[in-house]
Order: structure tokens, then C-alpha cells, then sequence
């Protein structure tokens, strides 16, 4: 085997070790990205909730 053959095996190597941490990434943020979408959407929920209740118990009459 040559030291020509020997290098490029080496640099493919790199090359596709690359890939997959280059692919790994970008997966990693779109699962990360999709987490952080549905906990802002429960919130976004949760707090409008809050709202309509406060809203209501502000605006019920008095008990006296």
C-alpha cells in the first residue's frame, strides 16, 4: 500500500467522520428546536389560561 493510497484512505475517513457530526448536529437542533416549540406552546396555553381565570374571578360579582 502506498503512502498516496494509505492518505487518501485517511482523509476519507475525516471527510465521512465529518458528515455524520455535520448530519448529527443539524438533527440534534431540530429535535432540540421541536422540544423548545412545544414547551413554549404549553406555556403560551398555561398563562392564557391564567389570564381567562383571573380575568373571571375578577369580574364575578361580590358573595356579600
Amino acid at each position: 500500500m502506498s503512502l498516496r493510497s494509505s492518505s487518501r484512505s485517511g482523509l476519507a475517513t475525516v471527510v465521512g467522520w465529518v458528515l455524520v457530526l455535520v448530519v448529527g448536529w443539524m438533527l440534534l437542533r431540530i429535535f432540540i428546536g421541536t422540544l423548545f416549540w412545544m414547551l413554549r406552546g404549553v406555556v403560551l396555553v398555561a398563562v392564557l389560561v391564567g389570564l381567562l381565570l383571573l380575568y373571571l374571578t375578577l369580574k364575578a360579582p361580590d358573595d356579600d
